[in-house]
């Protein structure tokens, strides 16, 4: 489940004079400026800074010794990739803080991957944005939800696709954790062999799924519910729950978005609650308010959490 793995470690821990781990690395270049010496250099798809104080690696771990990142990278594969990357460099990544943490897997779908998205809604907290048509993102300062087209992906860059994918809808959904990656998970630190411990694997598969069950998922669009009407104001609500499902999943917020702009409320606590009760009317509340394209997404992600090792 990891993909993107930064990492950094001081000389201090690392045990070794700095600026020596140069000899490992290709494409080495050195620099100089008021701030100090620094090396820059690669390691596989790890990105080196060397500078006076320690390294600071950038790059996905299942590369290390995955053919591509379609494929995924599991607890005992952390563990194997870490050490590839301790024994090349001559330095305890183990030890190594981890600065930026992706979670991810790709899963076949039965139909194209924007098809889902447009029963994906709000996400507390965050800022859904639609990118491409291919490419949906949910943002906040400390983490992001990203789904996109992995085919599409690996096609474009000429990626080598595993036997069995070719003319597969594969959807990728990642997590990326960016910053404060303790507090995020309420731990003192977050270090290399932190990643293969099997309570934190699970709590990291664990959390990416509550990433994607924490969003909205709007009612299907065929889907008209009367059965609740007993006054005006319910048959108001109804239709108009309809006549928002046919909008795009952007529509209320950009909507509250013109509001804002427009200083409408002298509240600004206003919005928050439109915005809220706006997307009650399009939340699927109920299994048969769900299209099945939603419910077959929950299947699959239920079944990655059940099987995490």
């Amino acid at each position: 489940m990891y993909d993107t793995t930064n990492f950094w470690l001081d000389w201090a821990m690392a045990g070794c004079v700095p600026f020596t781990i140069a000899q490992y690395l290709v494409e080495v270049a050195e620099h100089s400026s008021q701030r100090g010496n620094t090396i820059t250099g690669k390691i596989g798809d790890y990105s080196a800074l060397l500078t006076e104080a320690g390294i600071s690696l950038k790059g996905s771990l299942p590369k290390l010794l995955l053919p591509s990142n379609i494929h995924t990278l599991n607890r005992s594969g952390a563990h194997d990739a870490i050490e590839k990357l301790s024994d090349t460099l001559h330095l305890p990544i183990k030890l190594a803080k981890a600065t930026r943490l992706d979670t991810s897997t790709v899963l076949p779908v039965s139909r194209p991957v924007s098809d889902y998205y447009t029963f994906m809604g709000n996400k507390p907290h965050s800022q859904r944005v639609q990118a491409t048509k291919d490419t949906l993102y949910y943002n906040n300062h400390q983490k992001q939800l990203i789904f996109y087209n992995k085919m599409a992906e690996a096609k474009a860059k000429s990626m080598m696709i595993p036997a069995g994918f070719n003319g597969a809808n594969l959807m990728r959904i990642e997590v990326r954790w960016t910053k404060r990656l303790p507090k995020q998970f309420n731990r003192a630190e977050i270090i290399g062999a932190t990643l293969y411990e099997e309570k934190f694997y699970t709590e990291v598969v664990q959390r990416w799924g509550e990433e994607y069950f924490s969003i909205d998922k709007l009612k299907s669009i065929s889907f008209m519910d009367t059965t609740n009407i007993k006054t005006p104001k319910d048959g108001v609500n109804a239709l108009f729950s309809f006549l928002l499902q046919d909008k795009e999943p952007g529509f209320i917020d950009g909507f509250i978005a013109d509001l804002r702009a427009k200083s409408t409320y002298n509240d600004p606590k206003y919005y928050s609650r439109l915005k809220d009760e706006l997307n009650k009317l399009t939340k699927a509340t109920t299994i048969a308010e769900q299209n099945e394209l939603i419910r077959e997404l929950d299947q699959s992600i239920r079944e990655v959490i059940l099987n995490c090792r």
